[in-house]
């Protein structure tokens, strides 16, 4: 990330840090009632790191909508406990080794634990919206919850097969990120009171932020730096996984380096020679450079939607938040 850039995202993090650590308060003390495994797994989990860019998402929108109440500190738990589920989930799927450069909870304490605590902060989650008491909040959450299961298997579908288009790819996208970015910014204009166009600017804020930053996401898997990544790079090459980069690429080459590609996806063991050559194709037809414009397009679509909100410093956190989800190398 730029100096700027950074600059900025630490300006944003030090205006909310009050509520992040009472969302961090949050985190740890909404599961103290919870027996040792699942107090270990999420320690482990929320000890990690990670950038509560979701809970930063519902505060900043919550604030933009004149919210100051306790429920947005509640429903930022809740969000990252979704998103945490999905992490615990994803790496069974996955055989993952390690998240967040630490060795993966299924690693720790076994697939059978990992699943199971993945279903108690999702269920977790939900009991936390039934207690704001609005219909609206708890459908959010419900049906994120749904479209994001679903893009899970959208995605396992999609797995080594080099037919997949970047359309089916782009709905694994909007179901499994984008619908939970989506749903916690429109949340943060119910708490605040916003009628229906207030509500829906946020809500697509969301749904472009979170487009932009998956495919970002899938971009930076082969380019950023391993020790800064917290994975192995070229990880979704070797588990087949059908992000943009490698579809832009097998659709560029010719017929004989397209047979190249395949032979190396989904291989688990993939060599440095393998990745070497795969990064060269993706370098020759400019597929990183792609799937990154693309990824820029999804962030002017999120900016335009503020164009809805007066000038705040709410509003500016929000299109600071851009430069983060676009220009970061983890």
């Amino acid at each position: 990330m730029n100096p700027l850039a950074m600059e900025s995202l630490r300006n944003v993090w030090t205006d909310y840090a009050t509520d992040l650590k009472a969302v961090e308060s949050s985190l740890h003390g909404l599961t103290l009632d919870a027996n040792s495994t699942i107090r270990d797994v999420t320690a482990h989990l929320f000890g990690s790191g990670g950038k509560r860019l979701r809970p930063m998402l519902l505060i900043i929108s919550s604030r933009l909508s004149g919210y100051d109440g306790s429920n947005m500190v509640l429903l930022s738990a809740a969000v990252e406990f979704i998103h945490t589920a999905t992490l615990l989930h994803d790496d069974v799927v996955d055989h993952a080794e390690i998240r967040r450069g630490k060795p993966a909870a299924n690693q720790v304490w076994g697939n059978q634990a990992a699943i199971l605590v993945g279903d108690y902060l999702y269920a977790t989650a939900l009991y936390i919206a039934t207690g704001i008491h609005d219909h609206e909040i708890n459908d959010i959450l419900t049906l994120a919850c749904r479209q994001m299961s679903e893009g899970e298997i959208l995605e396992l579908m999609l797995d080594n097969n080099p037919q997949a288009t970047e359309e089916e790819y782009l709905e694994v996208v909007a179901r499994k990120t984008a619908a939970l970015t989506a749903g916690t910014c429109r949340m943060g204009g119910i708490l605040g009171g916003l009628d229906a166009a207030g509500r829906k600017a946020l809500e697509d804020y969301g749904y472009f932020a979170g487009m932009a930053f998956q495919v970002a996401d899938d971009a930076l898997d082969y380019m950023a730096k391993e020790e800064r990544l917290g994975k192995t790079l070229g990880k979704d090459l070797s588990e087949g996984k059908m992000t943009l980069p490698l579809l832009h690429c097998l659709s560029a080459v010719s017929p004989s380096d397209r047979e190249k590609i395949i032979s190396c996806m989904g291989k688990g063991d993939l060599s440095p020679g393998d990745l070497k050559m795969v990064l060269s194709f993706m370098k020759e037809t400019s597929s990183l450079e792609y799937a990154l414009s693309r990824a820029t397009g999804f962030m002017n679509q999120a900016r335009a939607a503020l164009d809805y909100f007066p000038d705040s410093s709410h509003r500016q956190n929000l299109l600071a938040l851009s430069d983060f989800i676009i220009d970061r190398d983890l």
